[in-house]
């Protein structure tokens, strides 16, 4: 704060509104978005549930209420600890950090979709004081780069839009930022209690998500690049440490490599090209710009760009700063985003086609945009600060934006197969009795309870396995919600009944008809 203070009153004004503003944007309309497919499992797997126990109690034909589904998303007191960790264990693919802190705080507070996004809120919190640090760390000549990361992870659209969801990437967000200022840390002070602190941020890292091992092998790097012998030694026990930590989960994942291969397959689905690139693009923008709107519009061809343009300007002042923080940035936008876009290229798959696989490339460059806003700020080259000033303005304006855009509506790109799920209940919530029908799929359970937290308690729900054939129901209109084809053949074929799509903009509806 000191450095802001040295500025004029304006400049701490606007730095407090800034700050002020990130955290409204995060502690307010908690519940509002849907609470969408994945986020729903975060709740089941907390709950001591798991997918293979619910199917057979639900895909049964029979009709269900909303209230039904959503049993599965509350704490029971038949199910402990132990079924939690028996769920954790079933799904190998997300270490269980995250999901036994998400048990702990539904322990404490409730169930509610607001009180289990709540903990991500605290997490992204957290991010504050922690990317300040690590800032400190990286640029201790330039110290305004704190106050400036600060400001524009606080506006950022990807970190607010994560910081309400729950799931671990605010988590991982800030282990990666805690481990990366651990490390410089220990490399500067050299004591093993500051290695010993940076071998407990390896672990964490490594118990909130696996890809940690990309920003590991960032760290390693920087290491070996250009350092004494004895740090490297120093790296690696504090390394090993922090793995030999994460070993009790090494293990988990060697005996359930079935269902991590299982869960994981759909990453190597193929996905076109030329979708993959114009996602690649808005992953990086997403740091600064987010409007929303859909993937083939202008939008996606010209901010993408222009961030590129931006990060391309930041790598090339970074240069000024010390050789390992350079590295540092420029490890850890290349390698996390080349590890998962250069499978997909060569092989085939969709590993790329997710933002939140992104955090440690988000997390480098908004460390050099901070850095380079600084840089320009403090020149005394007049043009220099007048750019710099310019930049900042541009970058808060449309992050703003970007947040207001967000914070005000139910749902996102981030909501994934829920993403119509909003305006499908609001649809269903209008007509008479509804009954919805699906099938078992890859996504049909957890989509079925995330559209069940927006349905009123009228509507009712059936859920089968093909080859089955739901029983006719007295009530009201029939719906399809996903349904395989499979089913839509046998409702045609076999109780004569038309399917026509319901003609409304984002609702994911068929309608069944009889001839």
């Amino acid at each position: 704060m000191k450095q802001l203070l040295h500025g004029s009153r304006s400049a701490v004004v606007l730095f407090i509104a800034v700050l002020m503003l990130g955290i409204f944007v995060r502690v307010t309309h908690i519940g509002q978005k849907v609470y969408w497919h994945d986020e729903v499992f975060t709740s089941i797997r907390a709950a001591g549930y798991t997918a293979s126990e619910i199917a057979p109690n639900v895909f049964t034909g029979a009709l269900l209420s909303p209230e039904t589904l959503l049993q599965y998303q509350q704490l029971s007191p038949d199910r402990g600890w132990q079924d939690t960790w028996k769920a954790l264990t079933a799904n190998p693919e997300h270490p269980p950090l995250y999901y036994l802190l998400a048990r702990f705080w539904m322990e404490q507070f409730g169930s509610e979709v607001a009180i289990v996004r709540s903990l991500s809120v605290v997490f992204s919190l957290l991010a504050f004081p922690a990317i300040y640090w690590l800032c400190q760390e990286l640029f201790p000549t330039l110290p305004l780069t704190g106050w400036m990361a600060i400001g524009l992870l606080a506006v950022s659209p990807f970190h607010v839009l994560y910081a309400q969801e729950a799931r671990q990437s605010s988590l991982w967000t800030l282990a990666t930022i805690l481990s990366s200022a651990a490390l410089f840390r220990a490399m500067r002070r050299q004591t093993w209690v500051s290695w010993g602190l940076y071998a407990l941020t390896v672990a964490l890292s490594l118990y909130t998500f696996l890809l940690s091992v990309f920003v590991l092998l960032c760290h390693g790097l920087v290491v070996l690049v250009g350092h004494p012998r004895r740090s490297i030694l120093r790296f690696l026990v504090a390394l090993s440490v922090g793995g030999v930590a994460f070993l009790p989960w090494m293990v988990v994942l060697v005996q359930n490599k079935l269902a991590f291969d299982s869960k994981t397959l759909w990453t190597t689905q193929s996905m076109p090209r030329d979708v993959l690139a114009k996602l690649w693009g808005l992953h990086f923008s997403s740091n600064f710009v987010d409007s929303g709107l859909p993937l083939d519009h202008v939008y996606t061809y010209i901010a993408p760009p222009l961030v590129l343009i931006l990060l391309g300007y930041a790598l090339w002042i970074c240069r000024h700063t010390s050789r390992p923080a350079w590295l540092f940035i420029v490890f850890m936008i290349a390698l996390p985003s080349i590890a998962l876009i250069l499978p997909d290229i060569l092989l085939g798959g969709q590993r790329s086609s997710q933002t939140r696989y992104f955090v440690p490339m988000l997390v480098g460059g908004q460390l050099a945009v901070s850095y380079l806003l600084s840089y320009l700020i403090q020149s005394s080259i007049d043009s220099q600060r007048w750019v710099g000033r310019g930049l900042l303005a541009v970058l808060l304006t449309v992050g703003i934006i970007s947040c207001g855009l967000s914070w005000q509506a139910t749902t996102w790109w981030n909501k994934g197969v829920s993403y119509t799920n909003a305006e499908t209940a609001a649809f269903l919530n209008q007509q008479n009795q509804p009954v919805i029908i699906s099938n078992m799929g890859e996504t049909t359970l957890g989509n079925i309870i995330s559209l069940s937290y927006l349905l009123h308690q009228q509507a009712r729900i059936q859920l089968v396995r093909d080859p089955a054939i739901p029983e006719p129901s007295q009530e009201g209109d029939r719906f399809l919600f996903f349904p395989s084809e499979v089913l839509i053949e046998n409702l045609q074929t076999v109780d004569l009944l038309t399917v026509e799509p319901v003609e409304q903009e984002n609702v994911s509806l068929l309608r069944l008809v009889e001839r």
